[in-house]
């Protein structure tokens, strides 16, 4: 189990940064990563809208992640996201039970709002999607987790995001359908690396305490951030 206490946020109008104490694993769609893989600070990066379509001179997120990285003199591994959300929807939620400790870290927006299943826009399988208002979600747990329990802690949180939309009533901007996030939604888990397998959380699923308090911990944030989006 680590302290999640020196976990430092850092939030101005163009970023949100979560700066962990040293190097976590983490599994997740970030733009800027690898997927799986290990890092020391994340960086949720606010860009500019372009629902209009005329602006067509972006730079590709992993360089605009990166170079915005340089300029903060952030020298640490990373990972990254992008929207267009104000970071003022910023929220998040702290929860715990014996030792194990969950926190949750998100910004909001729900202009690019959509349904599993709705048609999209992208007909090519190539396309590059352009960000929007997106919720990017961060979760951290102090216990060190098997990968697999990692990818259902991924299903946790977004089973979670989806609850909280069909709650606030919520509707996709394409198909008037309750939605289930936004096009372009980023999540990821981040936990301590450890040495000792036996250490490991195996099953972050419905039936356990670390998906119960993932859960909870993604709604609480969530709810409270889309509060101030719908002021």
């Amino acid at each position: 189990m680590k302290n999640l206490d020196d976990i430092l946020i850092d939030l101005s109008a163009s970023h949100l940064t979560v700066l962990l104490p040293s190097e976590y694993r983490y599994a997740g769609t970030a733009v800027y990563g690898k997927g799986i893989g290990a890092a020391r600070r994340v960086i949720n990066l606010k860009v500019d809208e372009n629902y209009s379509g005329d602006k067509t001179d972006f730079k590709s997120p992993e360089k605009s992640i990166r170079d915005y990285a340089m300029n903060q003199g952030w020298m640490e591994s990373a990972i990254g996201f992008l929207t267009s959300a104000s970071m003022d929807s910023y929220a998040a939620s702290r929860l715990s039970f014996d030792k194990l400790r969950v926190e949750t870290h998100l910004t909001s927006g729900l202009s690019n709002a959509r349904a599993a299943g709705d048609e999209a826009e992208y007909r090519e399988l190539l396309s590059e999607v352009k960000s929007g208002g997106t919720i990017n979600t961060i979760v951290i747990c102090n216990t060190p987790l098997t990968l697999q329990a990692a990818m259902e802690a991924l299903m946790i949180a977004a089973g979670a995001k989806a609850r909280v939309l069909q709650e606030m009533g919520v509707k996709s901007r394409v198909s008037d359908a309750i939605a289930t996030g936004t096009g372009t939604d980023s999540s990821v888990i981040i936990y301590p690396d450890s040495k000792n397998q036996a250490e490991e959380i195996k099953y972050a699923g419905m039936h356990t305490i670390t998906g119960e308090l993932i859960a909870r911990s993604v709604m609480n944030a969530l709810k409270k951030s889309l509060s101030w989006y719908r002021k």
